[in-house]
């Protein structure tokens, strides 16, 4: 009986090694990627905050040039 409960039990200890492996690679994977995508968000919204801006210069840019066509 007390080969049989042993067995039993490394049996049932490899098997939830063998599940809980790929999990935690999973989990780890996962973090990343959630991490990766944070930073990216943050990226882009700063590029859209500039592109605004440069929206804007340009806008004015246009604005005196054609002040000064009319002047012509």
């Amino acid at each position: 009986m007390e080969n049989e409960t042993i067995m039993v039990l490394l049996g049932f200890i490899a098997t939830l090694i063998g599940i809980m492996t790929p999990i935690i690679k999973l989990n780890s994977s996962i973090t990343k990627l959630n991490t990766t995508i944070d930073t990216l968000d943050k990226n882009m919204a700063k590029n859209q905050n500039d592109i605004k801006e440069h929206e804007e210069k340009l806008n004015d840019h246009e604005t005196r040039i054609t002040v000064l066509e009319k002047r012509w």
